[in-house]
Formats: C-alpha cells, sequence, structure tokens
C-alpha cells in the first residue's frame, strides 16, 4: 500500500501466498492490474474477496533446481528425519512417532528456535522429512520422503498417488484434513517406500522447476504494464484511503484488529471496565456463600444444642432412644466441621480474589496511560 500511494501512476501486481491468514487477504484496488495465487486454496479466497476471475493467475511455488540438487536413493528404511516448522503444537507428536520408529530428529524453523543458511545441503542428509508448503516441495525435490503435517493439521505421506492433487493445493492448509497425532504419523511413516519417493522426486523436478514460475510472473508483469486504461484518479484515491482505513490502528476492530492477532497472538480480551464488573461479581458471589455457609454453621450448632438436651431427658427412659440420639450427634457434629472447612475455603477465596481486584487495576491503568 506504501508502494501504491508512493507511486500513484505505476500499476501493481499482487501475490496471495496464503488463504489461511488475513494478512496475505487480496484487497481490490484500481492500481492492482493483476492478482497472482500460489494454489487452489488461495485462488478461491481471492475470488471470494471480489477479485475478477480474468484479472487472476494461478503460478505455483517453485524450486531452484541448480540449487537443491537431488540426493542419492534412499534406504530401504528411514533413520534420520528432519522436522521443517514455523508452528510447535505438532512437536511432541513427530517427536514421539520418530523415536518409536528408530528415527533419529533434527528440527529446523522458526517454532524451534535453530534455522539454516544452506538448507539444500542439509537435505542431503535425512531421510524423512515434516513440513508444509514450499519448504515440503523442496524436500520432495531433493528426494526425501516427505510427511506433509504441521501444528494447524496432518495430510499424510506425499506419495505418487497424491502428488499432484497435493501440488494443486501447495502441499498447504488445504489439504491438512486430519489432526497431527502420532498414532497418523506412525502409519505415514510405516508407509516409507524409497522407490515411490524417488518418482515423487522426479515429478517435482519435471514441474516445479523455476524456470516456468519465472517466464509466467514475466508474462504478468508485461500485461500489466501494457494495459491502455490509467485508473480513475478519484477511484485510486478512494482505494487507497478505504485500505489505510482497514490496516490503520482505530478503535474499530477492522482487518488491521485480525492481522495483529495473527502477526502477535493478540488474545481476545473484555475491555478492563467488564474486567472490574466480573471481578466484583463474583467477590459479591463469595461473600454471600460465606455468609450464608457461616449462618448454616451458627444452625447446625443451635440443633446439635437442642439435640443434647433433649437426649438427657430422654436418657431415663430408653437406652436405645440415646444411642439414636448420639448417632444423630455425632452426624451433626461431623457436618459442622465440614460447613467450617466450606467457609474457611470460601474465605480464602475471597481473599485472593481481594488480591487480584488490585492487580487489575494497575493493569487497567498501564493501559490506560498507554492509550491516552
Amino acid at each position: 500500500m506504501t508502494a501504491l500511494a508512493r507511486f500513484p501512476d505505476v500499476p501493481a501486481v499482487f501475490s496471495c501466498h496464503s488463504a489461511f491468514f488475513e494478512v496475505e487477504a487480496p484487497m481490490l484496488h484500481p492500481q492492482i492490474r493483476h492478482w497472482i495465487a500460489v494454489d487452489e486454496a488461495c485462488r478461491l479466497k481471492c475470488l471470494s474477496r471480489g477479485i475478477p476471475a480474468d484479472q487472476l493467475s494461478l503460478v505455483y511455488n517453485a524450486v531452484d533446481l541448480n540449487r537443491f540438487k537431488q540426493r542419492p536413493p534412499l534406504p530401504a528404511r528411514p533413520t534420520r528425519g528432519l522436522l521443517l516448522t514455523k508452528n510447535f503444537a505438532h512437536q511432541a507428536a513427530v517427536r514421539e512417532a520418530c523415536a518409536k520408529n528408530s528415527i533419529q530428529l533434527d528440527e529446523l524453523g522458526p517454532a524451534t528456535k535453530r534455522f539454516s543458511h544452506q538448507l539444500e545441503q542439509d537435505l542431503l542428509g535425512y531421510d524423512i522429512v515434516f513440513a508444509t508448503a514450499r519448504m515440503a516441495i523442496e524436500a520432495a525435490a531433493v528426494g526425501c520422503a516427505v510427511v506433509v503435517c504441521d501444528a494447524r493439521g496432518f495430510a499424510g505421506l506425499l506419495n505418487t498417488a497424491n502428488m499432484e492433487a497435493w501440488r494443486r493445493m501447495n502441499l498447504g492448509v488445504g489439504v491438512l484434513a486430519k489432526p497431527t497425532t502420532v498414532e497418523s504419523l506412525m502409519d505415514a511413516i510405516s508407509g516409507f517406500d524409497a522407490g515411490d519417493a524417488a518418482a515423487v522426486s522426479a515429478y517435482f523436478r519435471r514441474v516445479a522447476g523455476n524456470t516456468h514460475f519465472i517466464e509466467e510472473h514475466l508474462r504478468i508483469y508485461n500485461q500489466a504494464m501494457q494495459t491502455d486504461e490509467a485508473p480513475n484518479a478519484d477511484a485510486r484515491f478512494l482505494a487507497t484511503a478505504s485500505w489505510i482505513e482497514e490496516i490503520g490502528v482505530s478503535h474499530p476492530r477492522r482487518r488491521w484488529f485480525h492481522i495483529v492477532k495473527e502477526l502477535h497472538g493478540w488474545p481476545e480480551s473484555p475491555e478492563p471496565t467488564a474486567l472490574l464488573m466480573m471481578l466484583q461479581s463474583n467477590t459479591e458471589i463469595l461473600e454471600g456463600n460465606a455468609a450464608s455457609l457461616a449462618k448454616l454453621g451458627e444452625q447446625v450448632g443451635s440443633i446439635e444444642l437442642e439435640i443434647a438436651k433433649s437426649c438427657q431427658l430422654m436418657l431415663g427412659e430408653s437406652n436405645s432412644r440415646a444411642t439414636a440420639a448420639e448417632g444423630s450427634q455425632t452426624l451433626l457434629r461431623a457436618i459442622d466441621e465440614e460447613v467450617s472447612v466450606l467457609a474457611a475455603f470460601v474465605n480464602e477465596i475471597k481473599r485472593l480474589y481481594n488480591g487480584i481486584i488490585a492487580l487489575f487495576i494497575r493493569k487497567i491503568l498501564l493501559w490506560a496511560r498507554r492509550r491516552g
């Protein structure tokens, strides 16, 4: 958007790389002459946002085959595995599945805090790779067996039966139909087939080279530059203003709010006033429960005293009645003790709430200071 505003007479091309994240969702603008989607899911995302079908091209992600060389033939069974990931909720499952299959697992990516600047060299030493999207395509092109999965979901083992359909989805979120579990990973690993992985590698090296990728982008760029019709200035300015309104931080939760949540993980939380009201309400409930329990304890004590007096009067009349009264007295004492324990528990909870309120007030004041 900054570039569009700075160069209002220059045509633009928008590339959508994710159908999952709002930050990648396309927006209409008369200066944008063409849109690119990297897979079928992104193409549908673009169409759902009103992008004209005749101005939208599907250009799959590619691999630099001069950089990512083919590895030697795979062994009969995998012994070394690599997890490539930007998220971490599935790491424990991958680790457990590999441990149960005696696979030595290494991990790379933002979620692991470990990075590599020579992935093309690293991949040559692994038999099986757990990854999605372009990372998975690169691993397949090198010749590794690939299990397509991440924290968003699980697809399975990439093979000759599914490789064409999964490529149309960029080996990404569009094929992650199941949760990533130890059982599903074990099943995928059990399907390891060195010969089939070699055929998959040959397919990706044939269709996913970057030559076609570059040619398609150059074609689209030239087409955008050769468009004779210049956008109306008022329409262009209005679109830019609307774009700024959507992504500029403001009180209404427009598109910017969803983007910030995606990039920084801001949780949904009640407004400070609502938090205070909730805490006050809970405190009042606890105070009411404590008073009710105290009153119940007094009533139990009163009943216990009355029963004791009655027992003394009836003691000479019947030993059996005295035994029954003693049993009742014992039961009421037990009830009294339980009520006392409950009352003490409620009082302790109330004390903790009173301490939390002070912390919330301090947090709210800091929040208000930052906003003011």
